[in-house]
């Protein structure tokens, strides 16, 4: 069997055979290596492919232990490198879903650069391309790794300039007036929530976990325009009379990859 029928070999040969040269418009090795280096992060600690085994009895678990102290001291000295070797893991293990929570998930919560993430995005195209080539994947499996990646490129690139833009508008006061800004909110919410409803003004989340709907949360159009239905915000509000106020916000996740929606109550707080 060839080392590019695993995952590890399918990464490192396609790597190898990048032009050092490479074009402005084109990739660079660099870039490739950064991006599927990170995709092996992900599958190693986010997916469902390194799945803990469970422990066999108390010298196992007193092993377990032991290891997981030391290391807690060699991370907090620094010495510790994310691990990123997949190992002899078979390329077919790999589902199309895969590259979509990395992009969609994975990389949007890791940062609101879209330029990185649309380099990112060439890259697995080019990755993909470069096992269809070599005759690696299942009959029809290519097809669907194509598919799924031209709808989630777009998507993962647009909610990283959302974040981006959502970040520095809450950060400068979020449009409340400065006379507002030290009243109490009657209520504070936060967690994942789910577009539900994009107005001309504002709008409107639901979470899973209850059956209102929370809102108007007002925005200004500009940043209205980027906003699908389905989009999930990593958000923290404060409701002041009859309106929704953002006082925080996180990564926001395209509605193409399920992100769970919850609502937190917390304490009161002032904005």
């Amino acid at each position: 069997m060839s080392d590019g029928c695993t995952l590890q070999g399918a990464m490192d040969d396609f790597i190898k055979q990048i032009s050092p040269e490479a074009t402005p418009d084109e990739i660079n090795s660099e870039t490739a290596e950064q991006c599927l280096e990170l995709l092996a992060q992900y599958l190693i600690h986010y997916s469902d492919l390194f799945q803990d085994t469970a422990l066999a009895d108390e010298g196992d678990y007193a092993d377990w232990e032991e290891n997981l102290e030391s290391h807690m001291v060699d991370l907090l000295e620094g010495d510790v490198e994310p691990s990123g070797d997949l190992g002899r893991l078979p390329l077919d293990t790999l589902d199309p879903e895969h590259l979509r929570d990395f992009l969609g998930w994975f990389m949007v919560r890791e940062t609101s650069d879209s330029t990185l993430i649309h380099s990112y995005a060439e890259v697995l195209q080019q990755w993909i391309q470069f096992i269809h080539t070599k005759r690696w994947w299942k009959q029809g499996a290519y097809i669907g790794f194509v598919e799924l990646l031209l709808q989630v490129k777009p998507e993962a690139e647009r909610v990283a300039r959302l974040s981006r833009v959502l970040f520095h508008f809450v950060r400068s006061g979020g449009g409340t007036a400065p006379r507002l800004r030290g009243k109490r909110f009657s209520r504070f919410v936060e967690g994942h929530g789910r577009v539900n409803t994009v107005s001309d003004t504002a709008i409107f989340f639901d979470f899973d976990s209850q059956e209102e709907i929370i809102g108007p949360v007002p925005l200004p159009g500009v940043i209205l325009d980027m906003i699908q239905v389905g989009d999930v915000f990593d958000v923290e509000m404060g409701m002041r009379g009859d309106t929704w106020v953002m006082v925080d916000i996180g990564p926001v996740y395209p509605g193409c990859v399920y992100v769970e929606a919850e609502e937190y109550q917390g304490l009161e707080k002032m904005s």
